[in-house]
């Protein structure tokens, strides 16, 4: 596979549908247990627990086939999936949903109020030119019951924002001394459905801006090992990827979660005051 210095396309998002191969990186380890199998437009995480493989995000269809082998070069089965957990339902994030699910015969987990809201006529991505595979959830979400999976803990924090029902992760584990490790990824931080204009094209609230602030001084307070975004783009995971691809220390930073939860709401709240003066 490509390495990851490997130069990204122009249009990242285009060349997922289009020239997928373009947008390949070889899978890295970014915590003891987790490995990210995504592109590089968009991410998936693979999580090794004692019980089975869990599955954060599915990417694009067109590029299912990417995170199928990236997952085999690992050294795993994908028919050992277990469990398939969305952020949120967004063609980039729930394409290979279905493709996924009928390899392994994982559960797929949504929030409720993303399941409810996919199905509404105008949540509809179909005409960006990506192909749609229905599914269904067999899960919803409890943020008050965490996820257990032999020795790894997966809890869930509802982050509306990007969507009606994006979902955070925060995952426990030990490390190779028995000490615990803390990943979290939040789901969804573009600002691309958060302002006015689209909330309003696609009858969602403007409260959900409201939504997203406050989710981020709320999960700032979680003490985070580890973080890593949805899409490359939002962080610098990329560029300290180490050529070691099985070391993660690297992306041990203590202090990351925090400052990357205020950038991004910082930049929401840019976003709502240009409104405001529109």
């Amino acid at each position: 596979m490509a390495e990851i210095s490997k130069k990204t396309p122009k249009n990242i998002v285009f060349a997922t549908r289009d020239t997928p191969w373009e947008t390949v990186i070889e899978p890295f380890r970014v915590a003891p247990r987790i490995y990210y199998v995504g592109n590089r437009f968009v991410g998936s995480f693979l999580i090794d627990t004692s019980e089975g493989l869990v599955l954060i995000d599915t990417t694009v269809f067109e590029t299912v086939y990417m995170l199928i082998e990236s997952i085999r070069e690992l050294g795993f089965d994908p028919r050992n999936i277990k469990k398939i957990l969305l952020t949120h339902a967004h063609m980039d994030h729930d394409g290979g949903a279905r493709c996924l699910k009928e390899l392994s015969g994982a559960e797929i987990y949504e929030a409720k109020e993303d399941d409810e809201w996919r199905k509404r006529p105008e949540a509809d991505m179909s005409g960006e030119g990506f192909k749609i595979i229905p599914y269904e959830v067999d899960q919803y979400y409890d943020d008050n019951t965490p996820i257990v999976m032999g020795d790894v803990t997966i809890r869930t924090r509802l982050s509306a924002g990007h969507t009606p029902g994006c979902t955070s992760f925060f995952v426990d584990m030990p490390d190779e001394k028995g000490r615990k490790i803390t990943w979290a990824m939040h789901g969804g931080v573009g600002l691309n459905t958060m302002n006015a204009e689209y909330l309003n094209k696609v009858h969602l609230p403007l409260s959900l801006q409201q939504d997203f602030l406050r989710g981020c001084e709320e999960m700032k307070k979680e003490h985070v090992d580890i973080c890593t975004p949805s899409h490359p783009s939002h962080s610098d995971m990329l560029q300290i990827a180490p050529e070691d691809h099985m070391d993660y220390r690297p992306f041990i930073n203590e202090k990351k979660w925090a400052d990357f939860l205020d950038e991004r709401a910082e930049s929401l709240r840019k976003c709502i005051d240009i409104g405001k003066d529109a």
